[in-house]
């Protein structure tokens, strides 16, 4: 899936890409779980442009199935001071797979007959100015009650990257309680023994049951001086947005 490798001769391209391809082959096998990108899967599969930086930085992005990341992402120094810089409570390399993966999923989407009417009403009208939108959000900042609506700041300034930033933060959850339930831990929570968040027909249920893991999680690394695994409240609205997520991720690949 990665067609464009990095420029090996800039400092550090190596290591960074070995990283950046872990965390792909993580995130896509993440989504295997719901058939994306499986034999099974009739659709497209994402091309992946890995890009070292040299003086220049790299904007990530997704176009017509290409997923171009920065490997230099890979490095905790310059992702810990871009984060700072922007403002951003978290921001990893599997974040921005996800991310990145989330735009092509729904490039995907949007070639059936009963997705954008759906997703518009549930996440507004893609087809404003995109340019003209994050513009905006860079320079004015998100509303002043985006906590109220939308998962994060950057989810604000676009329908488009609020769908991304939604999708991730289904991935996160989901993964957080498929990696709980697989390390052997157990918790009130839980619906019954033997239980795979991925074969989870019940949004709602996934999201509460995903939400008390990281809660808990949450105040054991605050017992540690560490900073909380999953900083973010998600309210009504998100939560509906969530719900809407994995029915279409659950089954999208599928044709379902």
């Amino acid at each position: 899936m990665t067609e464009l490798a990095p420029d090996t001769s800039i400092p550090n391209a190596i290591p960074h890409w070995a990283k950046t391809e872990a965390a792909k082959r993580w995130v896509l096998d993440n989504l295997g779980r719901w058939n994306w990108f499986r034999p099974e899967d009739p659709g497209a599969r994402p091309v992946f442009h890995m890009l070292a930086e040299g003086h220049t930085p790299v904007p990530m992005g997704h176009v017509g199935g290409v997923v171009t990341i920065s490997v230099a992402e890979a490095d905790p120094i310059l992702s810990t001071s871009r984060r700072e810089a922007l403002e951003e409570p978290y921001r990893t390399m599997i974040g921005h797979m996800r991310h990145e993966i989330a735009h092509m999923l729904w490039w995907r989407l949007s070639l059936r007959d009963d997705f954008l009417d759906a997703f518009r009403t549930t996440f507004g009208d893609e087809r404003q100015d995109y340019p003209a939108a994050l513009k905006r959000h860079y320079h004015e900042g998100p509303p002043l009650d985006w906590r109220s609506s939308f998962v994060s700041t950057y989810a604000s300034a676009h329908p488009h990257e609020d769908w991304a930033e939604t999708a991730s933060h289904l991935l996160h959850l989901t993964d957080i309680a498929d990696s709980f339930v697989a390390a052997g831990l157990s918790s009130a929570d839980l619906p019954y023994p033997g239980w795979d968040p991925y074969m989870e027909a019940d949004a709602e249920r996934l999201i509460h049951v995903a939400t008390h893991q990281v809660m808990a999680i949450n105040h054991i690394n605050r017992a540690m001086g560490l900073s909380d695994l999953y900083p973010f409240v998600l309210s009504q609205a998100v939560r509906r947005k969530l719900v809407f997520m994995h029915g279409w991720l659950r089954r999208g690949a599928q044709g379902l």
